[in-house]
């Protein structure tokens, strides 16, 4: 064979391999971080992936993230910005003990000066978030800063909190002096200042602070409705003072749609009715008497409105009012039995209507910071209950176990999947070997290719210089030979009348005349520029296969240990904790189900008395009033009877 004609076996050897090459087919590989040469010092990917699914607000990934990183040794507990992450998540999921733990051990470190404080903090917020005041006051004692900067604002802000809860107004009044009202927590600030200098006596100064709030620009809602409490707080304290007048005067900055428009006009109407104008304070209770009748303030009015009228000699006004009033009340009544048998009835929690918009399949931490109801009736009966801190912080992790429970599901599924691979894993072990024999038989085959091809080349490239340097060779004499007899009929069939059968012979002779002089063309020497281009492909392709080659031996090797793996005892194992899982968040929810129906019943009971001793009053009223009448009747019918015969 010349050394042409083997040049150009060589493409058609590695085109036989590369088809020989697919008779595996390719597998999910395993271990991509050592097939692709990773790092082992990953801490900052770990870091970097978090806080980015931290600010996205998907909270739980970034739990997630970093709890499988610290089980995976990817990052350590020596990391300070992962371990104050994981502390905040850690509150956030309602696991203040763990975050605790973080927090404590962070700052027994010799840290730098913020991170400490910053991780003081965040003990004392956890603190006070969970109800233990003791503990926060212990912690949040501590300045943090010099300077009233942001995180220093917001200690002397919960520190004042705390104070206040066991009375310690002047502590707290200290603490809040340092904030100016230009801060972004001043009017917060300032308005807690000006309720401590009132509860500790000192009227005239808390009265300017609170003045100072209510005077504040139109804002934001926030804002707004800080100026409402801070003029309600004012008419109060003016009320108890005996000074209807300036009542009077800071009542009507509280705005009519505001969350405090019904206390604000029955306060009004005290106010009035301490001046002796019945007939105002009776127009400002009779509008209460329009609005929600589940609202405390309205109930108060219900009572209000008929003493008014007794003040203005209506007395027959008044005892209407009373009836109406004790048949409301007792419709009130009806109402919180409705409630506690729907409260005691089962899906009660996830009927509310804040978990109503929700998306199920959504971050477990994305629950909403507060609760409202769809039933405006039951938002005005429990409007405590779904006001106070230790109820929406219960619905809040209820919420997060709910969601927990979804996830659940979704690794139950995972693991159907998983059993259904290992049996697909456990089929094809039993062709892994016959295969393994295939890929290494390949393998020999195209290290023989590989080892030969140098030779190749060399014969391949001493062609090109012989060919590039050699005359052209003559034509032999059978191509001679048969250029001349073409000549010969081509020349005869000229010489013939035009008819179909000639026409037909004149088309097979072109055509026979073509391959004759393709045959001859295939059979000269390639040029040099041909035989390099074809040495550069075969050394591509070369390359290309021994690359496949590596790839299905790494594929193969990946194959061979999962499908050697014992996957079945593994998923049986997490089959086991995950039913685990399953239990203890049944437990959970049942837990926390008992304990916020037992808050609500404990709000509806409340809520109970306090309507009964309305009614109770309301028909002593009845009574007082039908008495007179009966008096008055009795002592004019004495005056102008007939004596009896």
């Amino acid at each position: 064979m010349t050394q042409t004609s083997r040049l150009r076996c060589a493409p058609r050897l590695l085109t036989l391999a590369v088809a020989l090459l697919g008779i595996a087919a390719p597998v999910a590989a395993t271990d991509l971080r050592e097939r692709l040469n990773v790092r082992q010092e990953s801490s900052e990917v770990v870091i970097g992936e978090t806080m980015y699914n931290f600010y996205l607000g998907d909270n739980f990934t970034a739990l997630n993230h970093i709890l499988l990183a610290k089980a995976m040794g990817r990052i350590d507990e020596s990391i300070t910005t992962s371990e104050l992450l994981l502390g905040d998540l850690l509150t956030a999921f309602g696991m203040p003990d763990e975050a605790d733990n973080i927090f404590a051990r962070i700052a027994t470190r010799d840290t730098r000066s913020q991170t400490r404080n910053e991780t003081m903090f965040r003990q004392g917020r956890l603190q006070y978030r969970q109800g233990n005041y003791f503990e926060a006051e212990r912690i949040l004692n501590v300045p943090l800063d010099t300077k009233m900067s942001t995180i220093e604002t917001e200690r002397r802000v919960m520190l004042a909190n705390v104070l206040m809860t066991r009375n310690a107004f002047l502590e707290a009044r200290e603490a809040l002096a340092p904030i100016s009202l230009d801060n972004p927590l001043g009017p917060y600030a300032t308005y807690n200042i000006g309720v401590s200098h009132l509860r500790a006596n000192h009227g005239t100064e808390g009265m300017q602070l609170l003045e100072r709030v209510m005077n504040l620009p139109v804002s934001d809602t926030e804002t707004n409705a800080l100026k409402d409490r801070a003029a309600l707080a004012l008419g109060y304290d003016y009320l108890q003072m005996q000074q209807p007048e300036k009542a009077r005067e800071a009542l009507v900055n509280v705005r009519l749609k505001g969350p405090f428009s019904n206390n604000a006009i029955l306060a009004l109407g005290w106010a009035n009715y301490e001046r002796k104008d019945y007939k105002r304070a009776l127009a400002y209770w009779l509008e209460l008497l329009t609005r929600n009748t589940a609202d405390p303030s309205v109930q108060e009015a219900m009572l209000l409105a008929p003493r008014a009228y007794e003040a203005l000699q209506a007395n027959q006004q008044a005892l209407y009012g009373y009836k109406l009033a004790a048949s409301t009340l007792t419709g009130q009544l009806d109402t919180l039995e409705r409630i506690e048998k729907d409260i005691a009835s089962a899906g009660w929690l996830d009927r509310l209507g804040a978990s109503a918009n929700l998306d199920p399949f959504g971050d477990p931490l994305a629950v909403p910071d507060s609760i409202v109801p769809a039933d405006k009736v039951a938002v005005a009966q429990l409007f405590a209950l779904f006001a106070s801190h230790p109820f929406n912080e219960g619905y809040q992790q209820y919420e997060q176990l709910k969601r927990l429970r979804i996830v659940l599901d979704e690794r139950s599924n995972d693991l159907r999947a998983m059993r259904e691979m290992s049996a697909l894993l456990r089929k094809r072990q039993s062709d892994l070997p016959a295969i393994a024999a295939r890929v290494t038989e390949l393998r020999q085959r195209l290290d023989l290719v590989a080892e030969r091809f140098p030779i190749l080349d060399k014969r391949a490239r001493q062609a090109a210089r012989s060919s590039a340097t050699a005359p052209a060779r003559p034509a032999g004499l059978k191509t001679l030979e048969q250029q001349f007899k073409l000549q010969q009929i081509e020349t005869s069939l000229s010489r013939q009348p035009d008819s179909p059968t000639v026409r037909a012979l004149r088309d097979r002779l072109a055509v026979l005349k073509g391959l004759i002089l393709m045959d001859n063309a295939s059979k000269v020497a390639p040029s040099q520029e041909e035989i390099y281009a074809d040495l550069a492909r075969s050394e591509s392709q070369l390359r290309i296969l021994q690359q496949r080659m590596e790839a299905l031996q790494k594929l193969l090797a990946d194959n061979q240990r999962q499908a050697a793996a014992n996957n079945e005892a593994r998923i049986n194992d997490m089959e086991s904790r995950l039913k685990t899982s399953y239990q203890a968040l049944d437990a959970a929810l049942a837990e926390y189900r008992g304990y916020l129906n037992q808050l609500a019943y404990n709000e509806l009971e409340d809520r109970r008395n306090r309507i009964n001793s309305d009614i109770a009053e309301a028909h002593l009223s009845i009574a007082r009033l039908q008495d007179a009448s009966l008096f008055r009747d009795d002592g004019q019918g004495t005056s102008s009877a007939k004596p009896m015969p």
